[in-house]
């Protein structure tokens, strides 16, 4: 659904079943699969963030993704980013799970990694679903 500004953004989020309100003083907020769109209450500034660049706080996106938010809507760009960060994940535990079956074969770290490829491939084949 293409957007004409960040505000129209911002309203799909307010108004979308399963995103999650995270109100607070000066600011609204809503959360939907971890990425996260605020809008300041005086300067009515619109921000959004991906929890991925960084462990423990959030970091803006990059300003060439704002682009996807106005061509696809709030729903399908966060499931698109969403995918990419789940096949970038899988990537990794491929490299591992490689990695183990030319190094030392431990079945146990080779049984973690399959899990973790299992569960990251439910998780993706879900949002594929919405």
């Amino acid at each position: 659904m293409k957007c004409n500004n960040l505000q129209e953004v911002f309203n799909q989020a307010k108004n979308m079943q399963g995103c999650i309100n995270l109100d607070g003083g000066g600011y609204q907020a809503y959360i939907y699969l971890g990425v996260k769109i605020s809008r300041d209450d005086l300067t009515e500034e619109i921000i959004i963030y991906d929890p991925q660049k960084s462990i423990n706080y959030y970091v803006e996106i990059e300003k060439d993704l704002y682009s996807l938010f106005l061509e696809k809507g709030w729903r399908d760009a966060v499931i698109q980013i969403t995918q990419e960060k789940y096949k970038e994940k899988l990537d990794r535990v491929k490299e591992g799970i490689s990695k183990e079956m030319n190094g030392s074969q431990s079945p146990k770290r080779l049984r973690v990694l399959k899990e973790m490829r299992e569960q990251i491939l439910k998780k993706y084949y879900k949002l594929t679903l919405k």
